[in-house]
């Protein structure tokens, strides 16, 4: 899990940084057939926190695909680059996201960056051969 601990960067007077981490994207997040994580995604975002102790995050999400072509059914590999920009407050009517006792979980917010930028399919490439349907 993605946890930011605002009441930690407050005492330290961390009021902005930034995050460098690693985690592997839920499978269910994958909307393409035959498709699947090559290997855990990376995030890098810059914080603020705000004297509201709101909390924001911008930066990507990188991600790599792994599969079949959705056009010809041969191997096929995708490196997606993802935005995140996400205002987690401390209230439960938040016009972003939400979060309480003063730990963020970053998750849903990555995710959402994640299904943003997902591809409708996965291609091999500019010379794919697609597959040819025949009626007879």
């Amino acid at each position: 899990m993605m946890i930011v601990d605002v009441r930690k960067l407050n005492a330290q007077k961390k009021y902005s940084g930034r995050l460098e981490f690693s985690f592997q994207p839920n499978e269910e997040l994958l909307q393409i057939p035959f498709v699947k994580f090559a290997e855990p995604a990376k995030v890098d975002v810059d914080y603020e926190l705000y004297e509201d102790n709101a909390l924001e995050i911008k930066g990507k999400v990188v991600y790599k695909l792994v599969g079949l072509c959705s056009r010809c059914l041969q191997e096929a590999v995708a490196v997606i680059e993802g935005e995140v920009d996400a205002l987690f407050e401390e209230r439960k009517d938040a016009e972003d996201y939400s979060y309480a006792n003063g730990k963020v979980d970053l998750t849903l917010a990555i995710e959402d960056a994640i299904m943003q930028s997902m591809p409708f399919v996965l291609s091999c490439g500019k010379d794919c051969k697609a597959i040819e349907y025949r009626s007879e």
